[in-house]
């Protein structure tokens, strides 16, 4: 199976996809503007615009064609500029006890994730559906825990190994991840209001009409950055591009160079999950040129807020993307394994982070809770939207604690990414194979919680009723 980097890509064709994705990002905002439905459950622009392109393309309507081939290429890249932002800004290096639990309660909703995916398609391979894919079950935690992006990069990879449309089936589970992240997310936090559990809030009135129609109207608009070099000798937005092609162009070179010694040694099987790790690599290069850039004391040129700006666009983007190349038939094709996944997962998913955010945090629970849930089901910007239901400001550290945590769990969760992709390249996709990664699984989840209950960072006692 070709990389996505050697997909051929006409120029024109291009052009007028993303002329069409931008179309569709602009519906949906016009949508949130003025449909009180979104504007009641918070559903981002990008979702909204990736159903209407959905609904014009054609597979339902066809009112305009948008190849989903061409789309999955675009979410594979766009990942990695996602990636290199992260790297490239600004140091974070304060890992309380906040973060640090949270870290592990992310891990955990990963492995519980998998675990049901993968208990459920083997339920119904050995009863119903015995030409049903495995490696689908592994897909469960990639859509909702990591996001469309990897989803669809790493069920790209696994296409290879007979899982047909494996990287649409990403898509989907991130898709429905979304959907689970903003409609149960909402209902969540509106109960929490109503039974008093928030700290802050005390009614669903606090939400101004800024945040449900997605337009600045009624408050001051934010400053998007700080222009850190001088427009009239080079514009501070391009040169912020510039600094995260760099990267790109190196995290490229140096997987051609690793990929071709591995083919020369007779490791040719394994090249294709290299290319598959790409955003792996492109975060690591990232920090490295960041670290340099602090070293030599020219990180400033560097503004966090542009590039935030840059990151946005992308994550608008690639959400819009990969919902609009949801291929309906190969979806069709697994409803029902698709359909039973995703309500336990999502069932689970809420109960493990109930349960750890009484357990693992000293404050602010309600709020630490909604916001993890909001991450684990969709992305960190659908966590963050639901935190600011109940924390309008940021008072409270949960959101600050949301992002140091994540950065954490991409450096702990590594191992877990390599165990998803054991059954394919250790174990030649055997469904033994898959029971064994089941295993490992569980294993690391134990790990894990040893670990975590060393550090004294979480407890077994029963929460004190209110």
């Amino acid at each position: 199976m070709m990389t996505p980097w050697d997909f051929t890509l006409n120029f024109k064709d291009m052009i007028l996809d993303f002329t069409a994705l931008g179309a569709f990002l602009v519906l949906g905002t016009i949508a949130r503007r003025y449909i009180p439905f979104f504007q009641k459950y918070l559903v981002p622009n990008n979702i909204i615009g990736g159903f209407l392109g959905l609904l014009l393309s054609q597979q339902v309507l066809g009112l305009i064609y948008l190849d989903e081939n061409r789309l999955g290429q675009y979410v594979y890249h766009l990942l990695a500029l996602t990636f290199i932002v992260i790297g490239l800004g600004k140091s974070k290096t304060k890992f309380g006890k906040g973060p640090v639990s949270k870290c592990f309660t992310e891990l955990t909703c990963y492995i519980v994730q998998g675990a049901i995916g993968l208990l459920v398609v083997l339920a119904l391979i050995y009863t119903v559906s015995p030409d049903l894919p495995a490696a689908m079950g592994l897909l469960v935690p990639l859509g909702f825990g990591m996001g469309p992006g990897i989803a669809y990069t790493m069920g790209h990879s696994w296409e290879k190994f007979g899982f047909e449309g494996g990287g649409m089936i990403g898509l989907t589970f991130a898709a429905i991840g979304f959907l689970i992240a903003y409609f149960a997310g909402v209902a969540i936090v509106n109960r929490g209001i109503k039974n008093r559990e928030t700290t802050l809030i005390k009614g669903s009135e606090s939400i101004n009409n800024d945040i449900r129609t997605g337009v600045v109207k009624e408050n001051k608009p934010e400053v998007a950055g700080w222009l850190t070099l001088s427009p009239e000798a080079i514009e501070p937005m391009a040169f912020q591009l510039g600094l995260i092609s760099i990267v790109y162009a190196m995290t490229y070179g140096l997987i051609y160079f690793v990929t071709k010694l591995m083919t020369t040694y007779g490791l040719k099987d394994f090249v294709d999950t290299i290319w598959s790790f790409h955003f792996v690599i492109a975060l690591l290069i990232a920090l490295l040129v960041r670290k340099c850039l602090d070293i030599t004391k020219k990180s400033y040129v560097i503004d966090n807020g542009l590039m935030n700006r840059i990151s946005g666009v992308a994550v608008d983007f690639l959400v819009t993307g990969s919902i609009v190349a949801i291929n309906i038939v190969i979806v069709g094709k697994y409803w029902l394994p698709i359909t039973l996944i995703s309500f336990l997962a999502g069932i689970a998913t809420y109960f493990v982070i109930k349960y750890t955010s009484r357990r693992a945090f000293d404050d602010f629970h309600f709020e630490r809770m909604v916001g993890i849930f909001g991450e684990m089901t969709g992305t960190i910007n659908s966590g963050l939207v639901l935190i600011r239901i109940t924390d309008p400001e940021f008072q409270t550290p949960s959101a600050e604690d949301l992002a140091l945590g994540g950065g954490l769990a991409l450096f702990l969760g590594f191992p877990l990414l390599i165990l998803l992709n054991a059954p394919m390249n250790f174990w030649h996709n055997s469904l033994g194979g898959y029971w064994l990664t089941l295993a490992l699984m569980l294993g690391y989840l134990v790990i894990l919680w040893v670990v975590w209950r060393s550090l004294g960072y979480i407890h077994f006692k029963l929460p004190e009723s209110k």
